[in-house]
């Protein structure tokens, strides 16, 4: 498989670091007894917001990291969104997928990539969806989110890559 090509907007920006940013936020998150997941949203090579799953604290299936992170952005993402890039620690489901779409960001660099939801297959095939989103790419420090997820949910990480099949012992 090549290499996605990268937008002039990503070309310049060290992924990794933000990439990282968004790791320190699934850490917490992990660490708060939450699903270690992190989000951090980037404009003009600057961090704006920050997100983490937050499911039990708020007692709700919606607070998930990258709507958190959305949500967080302010005033500069709503007026700025479209330089805005969504950086998360996993791959983002259909709920996240639909918040970035609506909220107009133009660019998702995601860590682990998560065989459940393939949202990859959404990007590519919905023409709307596509008509939004310009960049798609997942892999940056997978190995180090995949660690996160295998010290906070073990099962979950059998989940996010098994496709959600069952594995034989």
């Amino acid at each position: 498989m090549t290499e996605p090509l990268l937008s002039p907007d990503l070309i310049k920006l060290d992924l990794e670091k933000f990439m990282r940013e968004a790791l320190l936020e699934a850490e917490a998150a992990g660490q708060a007894g939450e699903l270690p997941i992190g989000a951090v949203v980037v404009l003009d090579g600057a961090i704006i917001s920050r997100g983490r799953a937050t499911h039990q604290q708020r007692k709700s299936q919606l607070a998930h990291a990258e709507l958190n992170a959305l949500l967080n952005g302010g005033d500069k993402l709503w007026t700025d969104y479209k330089r805005a890039i969504l950086f998360t620690t996993v791959e983002p489901c259909p709920l996240c997928l639909g918040a970035v779409v609506m909220a107009d960001i133009p660019h998702i660099v995601f860590a682990k990539h998560d065989q459940v939801v393939y949202s990859r297959l959404s990007v590519e095939t919905n023409p709307y969806i596509r008509r939004h989103i310009k960049t798609y790419l997942g892999g940056v420090l997978e190995e180090e989110s995949t660690q996160i997820l295998a010290r906070y949910k073990p099962e979950q990480l059998k989940y996010i890559e098994t496709g959600g099949q069952s594995v034989s012992p």
